[in-house]
């Protein structure tokens, strides 16, 4: 049987890859691989709106190509999925620079060198080209121009590389009202998807090195999905278990993490640990592949998504010489779970939802710890269902009830108000992940410097009004904080 080749059509073809479906934040995220892989130490990502004509370059401190080396990195396929890859290489089908960059712009440039003592070599992808000629037709870019080109963005190192993209047509959105903001939304999710998926790297954590990251000379921080590093004073999660199991000849990585109830962690730090703060989009699996996410929550079907269960993280740490096994997508976006790992993870997923939902149910059988609670919590064993009433006996609110006269007013004003707590409304708010709860610092001032000339006006002594506020762990101040702005108060008005 005799055989004919059958090339692809450069100009259909190129066009196929473009729509292969990167964002921009995967996008970068694949090449900054290629980075890490070429063992860069610090890796800078530079951009600018120029008008509605962006750039956007991502320079490192790496090893270096050679002339030859850039030539076989701007070719398609050149180095395949079952390519000996070294420990730390984060490659997988030799495709990511190509298709990564074709999926955000029409020209990608790729410049490096190996030692300050070689020129630098570039060569350039335009797809206007491609498409025009319908041939894979690369142009070389002189030593000269591509100083040039790394001078614009400031990048001094004396060897590395830089990939360039410019003429832009897929990363800005054409029905956006305001095109330059709509690209610097894209930025702001572009940074907090490489501070979650290189965190174990930027803050050296289990892997072969750090890496600096940052994004117009501004340093990236690590995200931190396990609260392994908490704000000083504050809880830090609970490491359940820790296992390794072999799964066709590879090793495979378990940790089991229990995170703290969410009343230990300020809203800035809940941000770090979860999307927008909301560990209930936050839970669930994490998967890595050489200390880079891969999968970032969602129970693989092993688990519900639940309330009771946001508490719950796992990590699953695999090697690069495993991938046939995890079937991974293109974009290292999705990978299927062997299936003799899935029993073995079941068995840890449920171990840690377990635990998760433990601390909630026991939390909610306690009785409140405060010296004179303002809300009483009232527990029914019987039914049990917990109910909130308002403490009759607290010293600031028994003076503010000592002067409605009316018996029969103040009884039935009470049942209203402790009747109508909108429980379910602070649960939905609880779970939406744009919503904040809690005040930071400053803005807890404002409120209780209100609260507490308020309660002067009202004719409260001061004495009473510290004693009330000081007794409720509701009030989000330290106590002497609390104690010098009701003394700042209280002597601003005698004044």
């Amino acid at each position: 049987m005799s055989t004919i080749p059958l090339p692809p059509m450069a100009g259909p073809f190129v066009q196929s890859l473009r729509s292969i479906g990167y964002s921009l934040e995967s996008a970068v995220a694949d090449v900054v691989d290629n980075s890490i892989s070429a063992k860069a130490e610090n890796i800078e990502i530079f951009t600018e709106w120029r008008g509605g004509k962006p750039v956007l370059t991502i320079l490192d401190d790496g090893i270096g190509m050679s002339p030859r080396e850039v030539r076989s990195a701007m070719t398609l396929g050149a180095v395949g999925p079952q390519h000996l890859r070294e420990p730390d290489d984060l490659g997988r089908f030799g495709m990511g620079l190509k298709t990564a960059s074709f999926s955000q712009c029409k020209v990608l440039t790729l410049i490096s060198r190996r030692s300050e003592n070689d020129p630098w070599y570039g060569l350039k992808w335009d797809l206007n080209l491609i498409e025009q000629k319908n041939e894979w037709l690369a142009r070389e870019v002189s030593s000269d121009d591509c100083l040039n080109i790394m001078e614009s963005v400031g990048f001094k190192p004396s060897h590395g590389t830089a990939v360039v993209w410019s003429d832009f047509d897929r990363a800005i959105d054409p029905t956006a009202a305001n095109a330059e903001a709509d690209y610097g939304r894209r930025i702001e999710i572009l940074i907090a998807h490489l501070a979650l998926t290189f965190h174990r790297f930027i803050a050296e954590d289990d892997v072969t090195r750090r890496v600096k990251l940052t994004l117009n000379n501004n340093e990236i921080e690590a995200k931190d999905p396990f609260a392994t590093r908490p704000e000083q004073g504050r809880q830090a999660s609970v490491q359940l278990s820790s296992e390794t199991m072999q799964i066709g000849g590879c090793s495979v990585g378990i940790k089991a993490y229990l995170l703290p109830h969410p009343s230990s962690f300020s809203h800035s730090f809940a941000r770090k640990v979860s999307p927008m703060g909301d560990h209930y989009a936050g839970q669930g699996v994490y998967i890595y592949r050489a200390g880079r996410l891969l999968v970032n929550g969602g129970w693989q079907r092993l688990a519900k998504v639940s309330e009771t269960n946001k508490l719950a993280r796992i990590r699953v740490d695999f090697s690069n010489d495993a991938d046939s096994l995890w079937k991974i997508d293109v974009l290292k976006s999705r990978v299927e779970l062997p299936s003799a790992l899935r029993e073995q993870l079941r068995r840890v997923i449920g171990n840690s939802v377990q635990k998760s939902s433990r601390t909630f149910t026991n939390r909610a059988k306690m009785p409140s710890t405060d010296a004179e609670p303002i809300w009483q919590r009232e527990y029914n064993r019987e039914l049990n269902r917990v109910s909130y009433v308002l403490n009759k006996e607290h010293t600031v609110l028994k003076h503010l009830l000592s002067e409605v006269r009316n018996a029969s007013w103040k009884s039935a004003f009470l049942k209203l108000v402790e009747s109508t707590l909108p429980i379910e409304l602070i649960k939905n708010d609880i779970a939406a992940s744009n919503i904040q709860l809690t005040s930071e610092p400053e803005q807890l001032n404002e409120k209780y410097m209100d609260i507490i000339a308020s309660l002067l006006n009202a004719g409260l002594d001061i004495d009473i009004i510290e004693q009330g506020l000081l007794s409720d762990s509701n009030i989000g101040l330290p106590p002497e904080q609390l104690k010098n702005l009701i003394k700042k108060i209280g002597k601003n008005n005698a004044d």
